[in-house]
């Protein structure tokens, strides 16, 4: 099983600047990281990924995830996990925030799927750090 991090915003002018640079950090930051889960191969099946859309959404104070939505044929489960948006000024720590937010969300969902995110917990920090001392994760 694979965990992906893509990142969907619908609404104009309200988004962060991270790059599938950033999307393929944490795609295989996550896959690396996180053991299968039994029930989620029960629930869903053994060849079953698990994607991540990254949004934003302006009048919000807290994140909010929505989902599961299945595509069976791509064999797919989805979740978005939708950031506040606290306006364009995109310093680091407007960023960390963002990024932290996220990861705590994906580690939400990951336990509500029977998965241990032990290691996504230890981790998150210096991935958070990492995400924003190397240039190529922003635009």
């Amino acid at each position: 099983m694979n965990i992906y991090v893509a990142q969907i915003y619908p609404e104009a002018g309200v988004n962060y600047p991270f790059t599938h640079q950033f999307q393929q950090f944490m795609s295989k930051t996550l896959t690396d990281s996180v053991p299968k889960s039994e029930a989620f191969a029960e629930k869903y099946g053994g060849d079953f990924d698990l994607m991540f859309r990254m949004s934003a959404k302006s009048g919000i104070e807290q994140p909010e995830i929505k989902g599961p939505t299945v595509f069976k044929r791509d064999k797919d489960v989805e979740y978005t996990i939708f950031l506040p948006f606290r306006g364009s000024d995109y310093d680091s720590n407007v960023l960390r925030h963002a990024v932290t937010e996220l990861l705590d969300g994906i580690v939400r969902v990951l336990s509500e799927l029977g998965f241990d995110t032990t290691s996504v917990s230890q981790g998150s920090r210096q991935w958070v750090e990492h995400v924003i001392g190397d240039s190529r994760m922003t635009d």
